[in-house]
């Protein structure tokens, strides 16, 4: 099984859309944020309508109350002019000494309501009465009433119900205060209410009476009617009984429920219960704190205007959500084409990648977007997985055939070493006959020593052992022949020798050379692998299966850069033996080369010895100088022997080295061959998972 499908398994059922659930997810958001901000509006709309009802009954209150204090205000205006007029003092000063005159003054109110009750009036100044009843119509009034001092009606524009007015407390407020505090009276007769107050009448600085004002209420009424812009005011008194009314002049009824005002400027909008009706009232004082100012409106009243924003409240929310449906279907039809459809390819184009499948081609996506841009590094992305892929199977089957290469090289360098074995131990086995040889040699010149003094001790010998002597330079000139053709048969095994570990020093440097470019092979192997890590990681989840091929390829650079560490020092070793081996031969040529120059001489000396047997046999008669010679040139040979067997230990002693280095040299290459096969079991390996990869076109997608 692949390790692709291992680490990222390919999903076998569709995965649910992103893009429905986002815009499910925005729809229903957008509904419910559509949804709260309608009704954060209707709240918000009631709120507004409350406070702009409550603004607008609270404005209602005060317009009322400005109403009605400038039509109080102004009526007092008139009182107080029209109670300084000539004709009303000289009427009520008039009153006065009439009442002197009939003697009434001080009386019994009873007595006198009952005298005076056919006119209730004293009746004086009649000019007077004419020109206060032709003031009714212009001053808007309903009645004019003048007493005198002693509160006895003395001018009237109507009939009274009283004669005597002085225990009225209107008269009395005037009397004392020169101008009473407004007053309305109740008329049940015309079921209407009249406002009336009373000015002082002084002629000079006596007060000579008291003028009373009863004025219609039906101008105050139409006042309070447009100052409430359709909020209803209603004037109370302190008993909640309407005084006044923007409604209708008819008034007398009791209001219950109605709040009472805390101050003119301190009065605010409440909730009241009015005749089983919530209202929303505002309660001002007015007339010195006698009276009340209600303006009042029905909360339903209210609420129509609440309901009418509520109900282009509910139109817009429905518009909303009618044009955020048509958004998310729209959106839906969008994000389907330019984002699912691409990022499903996307995804199926990943999971084929984590499965091992490089040769998975890609539809080109022109948007300059993040998909368009996803798309486009995706497919550069397996453009370069499929490049990576071939160029590991390319270098696991070079390192393969390195490898094999590196396994040949091996054995033939063990069969070398093997030869060198052997030709070392037939150069020494040589070398131990050649030393035999020159110890009989050094023998026999021992031997030729002791003829030379016989010959000095006695020449009547001289013939046969000259005779003999040269029978036996005959034998050693032969002996050094032979020893040397073997020597020269030894410089030539020498050299061959050397020459070998030449040629397998220059192996070694194959070697060695195979072994860096096995090393830059792992440091590119290790780059490729970082490289892929780094281009996994940017993938995210989809390449999760090439980060393990990324480890695998990393673990296996690791494994060749040790492997290319071991052969590196085990190529070391073996050429510092093959440098000794090297240096042993050429020591070894170089005594060979001096063992034949003395094996050449000493032939020359025998050659020369023959020469002087001849000599002394023809020369008997020199034969003591001639032994002397012979003598000398014999102890010549012997130290030249002696030298000669002391060099050739030198070279089986530096022969065995040279068996001895050629057995390290075999074993360091038995070395050489594991790691070269365990590097080609690796190349394998990663042979046999690059050959699950489906690279199909490493060119780059149209």
């Amino acid at each position: 099984m692949s390790f692709f499908s291992l680490a990222s398994p390919i999903r076998t059922r569709h995965a649910a859309s992103l893009h429905r659930r986002f815009i499910g997810t925005a729809g229903a958001g957008g509904a419910l944020a559509i949804l709260l901000l309608a009704t954060g509006a209707n709240r918000l709309l009631e709120r507004e309508a409350r406070q702009q009802g409550d603004v607008r009954v609270e404005d209602a209150a005060q317009r009322g109350l400005l109403v009605l204090t400038e039509a109080l205000d102004e009526r007092r205006r008139q009182a107080r002019i029209l109670a300084m007029t000539p004709d009303v003092v000289a009427a009520a000063r008039e009153g006065g000494a009439k009442a002197r005159a009939l003697g009434i003054t001080g009386g019994d109110i009873p007595v006198l309501e009952k005298r005076f009750d056919g006119e209730r009036s004293l009746s004086v100044a009649p000019a007077t009465r004419r020109y206060l009843s032709d003031l009714l119509p212009t001053l808007a009034a309903a009645e004019i009433l003048l007493t005198d001092a002693n509160g006895y009606n003395v001018v009237t524009t109507q009939r009274s119900s009283d004669f005597v007015q002085s225990d009225e407390d209107w008269w009395q407020a005037a009397w004392r205060d020169d101008l009473s505090a407004a007053d309305a009276a109740y008329d049940s007769s015309a079921h209407q209410t009249t406002v009336s107050l009373a000015a002082l009448v002084r002629g000079g600085t006596a007060k000579v009476g008291v003028m009373k004002l009863g004025f219609s209420v039906a101008p105050l009424v139409r006042s309070l009617s447009a100052a409430g812009g359709g909020v209803h005011i209603d004037v109370l008194d302190s008993t909640d009984r309407v005084l006044l009314s923007s409604g209708s002049a008819i008034s007398g009824r009791w209001l219950r429920g109605l709040p009472s005002g805390a101050g003119e400027d301190s009065a605010s909008a409440v909730s009241v219960n009015v005749d089983g009706d919530i209202e929303r009232a505002v309660a001002l004082r007015a007339n010195t704190g006698r009276w009340h100012v209600v303006a009042h409106l029905s909360e339903s009243t209210l609420g129509g205007t609440a309901a009418t924003a509520r109900l282009t409240v509910l139109l817009v929310a429905l518009l909303l959500l009618v044009g955020l449906g048509v958004f998310v279907v729209l959106m839906n039809g969008i994000l389907h084409r330019r984002i699912s459809v691409p990022a499903r390819e996307l995804a199926e184009a990943a999971e084929a990648v984590a499965a091992g499948d490089f040769s998975i081609e890609l539809r080109r996506f022109s948007a300059d977007d993040e998909i368009g841009r996803l798309s486009r590094a995706v497919a550069a992305m397996i453009v370069e997985l499929r490049r990576l892929a071939q160029a590991i199977a390319g270098a696991a089957k070079d390192t393969s055939a390195m490898s094999a290469e590196i396994t040949a090289g091996s054995e033939e360098m063990a069969a070398t070493a093997g030869e060198i074995a052997n030709t070392a131990r037939d150069l020494s086995g040589q070398s131990t006959l050649m030393a035999e040889t020159i110890a009989s040699l050094a023998e026999s010149a021992g031997a030729l020593r002791g003829l030379a003094g016989t010959l000095d001790a006695g020449a009547h010998d001289g013939v046969a052992r000259n005779a003999a002597l040269r029978a036996l330079a005959l034998e050693n000139r032969a002996g050094l022949d032979a020893t040397g053709e073997s020597l020269a048969s030894l410089a030539t095994d020498v050299h061959a020798s050397a020459t070998a570990v030449a040629a397998l020093a220059a192996a070694s440097e194959e070697i060695r050379s195979f072994v860096t470019l096995v090393r830059q092979l792992a440091r590119q192997s290790k780059l490729l692998a970082l490289n892929a890590a780094m281009e996994a990681a940017r993938a995210g989840t989809q390449g999760a299966g090439f980060a393990v091929v990324a480890t695998e390829v990393r673990r296996l650079a690791t494994m060749s850069s040790d492997a290319a560490e071991r052969t590196d020092a085990i190529v070391k070793v073996v050429l510092k033996g093959i440098d000794a081996s090297g240096a042993s031969a050429n020591r070894a040529v170089v005594t060979a080369g001096e063992v034949r120059a003395a094996t050449e001489r000493a032939s020359q000396s025998f050659a020369d010895l023959e020469v002087a047997v001849a000599d002394a046999e023809a020369w008997t008669a020199s034969i003591e100088e001639t032994a002397a010679t012979t003598n000398a040139l014999v102890t010549d040979m012997t130290e030249r022997l002696d030298s000669m067997a002391g060099g050739t230990e030198s070279f089986a002693a530096a022969m065995e080295q040279v068996a001895a280095s050629s057995e390290e040299q075999s074993a360091s290459t038995q070395e050489i061959a594991a790691a070269a096969n365990s590097l080609g079991t690796a190349a394998e390996r990663l042979s046999k998972l690059v050959a699950e990869l489906r690279v199909g076109d490493a060119r780059h997608p149209a």
